[in-house]
């Protein structure tokens, strides 16, 4: 006769206890230099899996429910202070530190925030993080006022459809208006993360301010924004002079707080302010714009030789190096830059509601996309 053979129904739930307990806590001993990341909701205090882990900044993986749901085993951790950074779409981001091997079960809780992710496999690490806000404001360069603009406060639904159009008609197809001497890399897709941001309590103002205006409680929840898009419906009317508000913009203020609005109705002016934002591109019209050489890879030269000599190391032609200038036919130049710009029209930088990015425009791009990682 066996010791357990007298065990009754209660006793032998005791010993199933026991074991399943036992088999948890060998199999959540981590090995030398590692750790167990637990991620939790933090209402209901289940383990989250799909969560994306970072470790001083370097992506690690994901809470699986293959491996311990809610669990991610982090290796190879040297002793010492570490951040961890978790996301999880419809979360909020939480960075928290921790020191290792003082602490080797690591617990982190999450709550339901605003910030809501586009990428269906999870954010590609190291790629350009894109967010969009809806705007409570259009504007009217019919009457020169703003016009209130409720839709996207009351219908998310809405607002994430123009999102998902504005991106699938714009930073998805850019190689349809990249230049052919030049082409983007086969994968320039996966270089991109993209979000969309929905407090409708806390809407942005598209037209206070050349790039509008979006609230400070953003900027706490939203610290690794490369572009924050405020998007408006529809513009009314047909922007002319400077007696209207722009109908697109874009403004730095500062790293991470990059600001840039646009109609979702208009995907070349979408582009054409993606191209200052992303890619810091220059106008090549004449007007009250900002003019610099943006190296490397300029679309944009501060003297004719300059221009001449990168056309000609470029393998372009150099006589087709021009100022920036424009005339009309009633008088001499209304307008003249000492800028040389390259690209040929119709260049979307030079218009922004028509065009394409030419041969040195696209070279600035590739160069850009280069630095964004996808591994």
């Amino acid at each position: 006769m066996t010791w357990f053979s007298g065990i009754g129904i209660t006793g032998w739930i005791l010993v199933i206890i026991l074991v399943v307990s036992l088999t948890y806590t060998v199999s959540a001993t981590p090995g030398a230099n590692s750790v167990i990341l637990v991620v939790k909701d933090a209402r209901t205090r289940e383990n989250l899996s799909g969560a994306q882990i970072y470790l001083d900044g370097m992506y690690r993986g994901d809470t699986s429910l293959a491996d311990d749901e809610g669990m991610l085993v982090l290796q190879d951790v040297s002793p010492g202070t570490h951040t961890v950074r978790v996301t999880r779409s419809g979360f909020k981001e939480i960075t928290r530190k921790f020191i290792y091997p003082a602490e080797s079960i690591v617990e982190v809780t999450i709550s339901k925030g605003f910030l809501v992710s586009l990428n269906p496999n999870g954010p590609a690490p190291h790629a350009i993080n894109i967010i969009f806000y809806p705007s409570s404001t259009s504007y009217s360069c019919i009457d020169r006022a703003k016009v209130s603009t409720p839709l996207y406060l009351t219908n998310e639904t809405r607002f994430r459809e123009d999102v998902l159009n504005v991106i699938n008609h714009t930073y998805l197809n850019l190689d349809q208006v990249a230049s052919g001497s030049d082409p983007l890399p086969d994968n320039y897709r996966e270089r991109f993360n993209f979000y969309y941001y929905y407090d409708p309590s806390s809407p942005a103002d598209a037209f206070s301010g050349c790039a509008g205006s979006i609230p400070d409680s953003y900027w706490n929840d939203v610290t690794f924004s490369d572009v924050t898009v405020l998007l408006y419906p529809k513009y009314y009317g047909i922007y002319a002079n400077l007696s209207c508000q722009p109908t697109g913009c874009y403004e730095s203020f500062g790293p991470g707080r990059n600001l840039m609005k646009a109609p979702a109705d208009q995907m070349t002016l979408i582009k054409h302010e993606t191209g200052h934002a992303i890619f810091e591109l220059i106008d090549t019209y004449c007007g009250t714009t900002y003019y610099t050489q943006n190296a490397p890879y300029p679309n944009v030269w501060a003297s004719l030789e300059s221009c001449r000599a990168d056309a000609q190391s470029n393998h372009r032609d150099p006589e087709q190096c021009r100022q920036i200038q424009k005339k009309n036919s009633l008088s001499s130049a209304s307008c003249i830059r000492n800028y040389w710009q390259w690209d040929p029209m119709p260049d979307i930088m030079a218009s922004g509601y028509s065009g394409k990015f030419g041969a040195a425009a696209t070279q600035r791009i590739n160069y850009v996309l280069s630095q964004s990682g996808v591994g």
